[in-house]
């Protein structure tokens, strides 16, 4: 009788905490605020889809070599002293005694970014609209996509193509348009 009487006790109590929950959702739901919430969340929803209409569908190839390669020849275009240079001091993040450097490379459409610290000097970003500038002899600038096919060795069905390693730390990034070369950018990694 005992146990009976705490069971019904017990199933009274989770009754009456339910019902208590379900009137303040009720209570939450018949607000006005939440009524302008959901026309909000529509217009979110609409500016995404028109976001959405704009991506371009990309072509990841990923080639440690080659990769490796085009880092070399990013790094060779650098030391041209066709670029003006903008130095900017930086705090080592993991040493606030140690004052690293911020170098910007630019010639007309192109910059190239490197952090360089004490002791080592790397690119973490470029972007390259100049013809001027070629990677293997071959990749520039307004070349055919059909030429980046040949390099690759692989069909090429999308007009942005990123080349990097497995981890993606490192990627070029080829942006056709009309089947023409028109940017190519650089993300690197740096600690």
């Amino acid at each position: 009788m005992k146990k009976s009487l705490i069971l019904t006790f017990g199933i009274l109590i989770s009754l009456v905490s339910c019902k208590e929950k379900v009137t303040d959702k009720q209570t939450i739901s018949d607000s006005k605020p939440t009524t302008e919430l959901k026309t909000e969340t529509v217009k979110t929803i609409e500016s995404v889809e028109k976001f959405e209409e704009i991506i371009i569908p990309e072509q990841y190839v990923e080639n440690d070599s080659l990769l490796s390669l085009l880092e070399s020849e990013l790094g060779k275009i650098a030391l041209k002293t066709k670029f003006d240079l903008k130095i900017e001091p930086r705090i080592n993040n993991h040493d606030e005694s140690i004052i690293d450097t911020i170098k910007t490379l630019t010639f007309d459409k192109t910059k190239i970014y490197s952090y360089r610290a004490t002791n080592w000097e790397s690119i973490y970003e470029a972007k390259i609209e100049n013809s001027e500038f070629k990677f293997l002899d071959s990749v520039k600038i307004g070349i055919q996509k059909k030429t980046l096919e040949n390099l690759l060795k692989i069909e090429l069905d999308s007009e942005l193509i990123k080349l990097g390693n497995l981890e993606q730390t490192s990627v070029f990034i080829f942006t056709f348009e009309n089947n023409k070369l028109k940017t190519i950018d650089y993300q690197g990694y740096v600690d």
